[in-house]
């Protein structure tokens, strides 16, 4: 497995999830940090961790989301591509492996993701959002395209496929999402793999980012 983490200026998070992503039961792991140029202690923070000898930093500038998961996927070398972001802390040491647990091309099951709880002082309309989207039932999804890379998995030749979008500037994993259901593939959401996530899906509101959402998913639905 190749993981993929994201970061910029995440000085206040990378720690914590580069700490439990070591003490993982799945072992058989190498991690990519996409760094979009950070200037607080993010880097050096990566450097003196424990797991440096498996990580590979990568740079990225004028930050486009589906780039940055695009440049990084480009250096792994592993047949499952996992996606975490950086400020997401797994919540056990077996998310790894029941993350992937799932992806099976028998089935038809190429793309997993896994369920987000808030941390005690989210938001409330952040702890509200998290709540209601990511239930405790499992869902195996041939229609429905919703999918969310704050922590996913999914095959890599199945990416080389579907590349993510280096042009929308948000929710690239709806679009992504799309083009595995309308190519007749599975989306398997998985609540047993859970992470801590500060911020919700539509990270408090922000009206900016929700008009590009919503104009990002009409768009889709147009299609």
């Amino acid at each position: 497995v190749s993981i993929i983490i994201r970061t910029k200026n995440e000085e206040k998070w990378i720690k914590s999830c580069l700490n439990s992503l070591i003490n993982q039961d799945y072992k058989n792991f190498n991690i990519i940090i996409v760094d979009n140029e950070s200037d607080d202690s993010t880097l050096d923070l990566v450097k003196s961790h424990d797991l440096f000898d498996k990580i590979k930093i990568v740079n990225t500038y004028n930050y486009i989301p589906g780039k940055a998961l695009n440049d990084g996927i480009k250096v792994a070398n592993s047949e499952i591509i996992v996606c975490i972001s950086a400020h997401c802390i797994p919540s056990n040491n077996t998310w790894l492996s029941d993350l992937v647990k799932p992806l099976s091309l028998k089935n038809n099951i190429v793309a997993t993701y896994g369920r987000q709880v808030p941390m005690p002082y989210s938001d409330p309309d952040n702890v509200r959002d998290l709540l209601v989207v990511f239930s405790k039932d499992e869902r195996l999804q041939k229609n429905d395209y919703f999918f969310h890379n704050a922590h996913s998995a999914f095959f890599r030749k199945i990416w080389e496929k579907f590349p993510f979008s280096e042009k929308l500037t948000n929710i690239e994993d709806r679009e992504f999402g799309k083009n595995l259901i309308d190519n007749g593939y599975h989306i398997y959401y998985n609540p047993t793999p859970c992470v801590y996530h500060y911020h919700g899906i539509h990270q408090s509101n922000n009206k900016k980012r929700l008009d590009g959402v919503i104009r990002i998913i009409r768009s889709l639905k147009s299609t």
